[in-house]
């Protein structure tokens, strides 16, 4: 499946783009994973959201955010399918998205702090571990780098 992810700021999302990729979010990481920490955040403010809609733009079917981090470079986060979309390989398509974006900018490497449910998945699209398993929001998650 081919489909064309959105690429924007917050502040150029729709109200019902913002909505759908909200609650998606919230749907995964609150409801679903239990994660306490607020998803939203400043980073959200400046950071490239990625997303692709349904066909009548009520629902977000794949959503991530990619961001530039002072310490670690261009970076990627909030990474989630919708469970009705799961099994379509959206999320791989999506990250295969995020790269081109990225490379067409010069960026020559990406990290991310995965969950270590997720690891497969990126080891899968290219990516290694970098140092131990950490802490984060209540998750155990890893580095991973992936030279673009």
């Amino acid at each position: 499946m081919k489909e064309k992810f959105t690429f924007t700021h917050v502040d150029k999302m729709t109200g019902r783009e913002m909505f759908c990729v909200a609650r998606l979010r919230n749907e995964t990481f609150v409801a679903e994973q239990k994660i306490t920490l607020p998803d939203l955040d400043e980073i959200d403010l400046t950071a490239v959201q990625v997303f692709l809609l349904n066909s009548d733009k009520t629902n977000a079917l794949a959503t991530c955010r990619v961001f530039e981090d002072p310490e670690y470079g261009w970076m990627f986060g909030r990474v989630t399918v919708s469970k009705a979309a799961r099994g379509q390989h959206l999320g791989a398509e999506m990250m295969h998205q995020v790269h081109t974006f990225l490379r067409k900018k010069g960026v020559e490497k990406v990290t991310c702090h995965a969950q270590m449910t997720a690891k497969p998945f990126y080891e899968h699209l290219g990516y290694q571990t970098e140092g131990s398993i950490f802490d984060e929001g209540g998750v155990d998650h890893i580095m991973m780098i992936k030279n673009l």
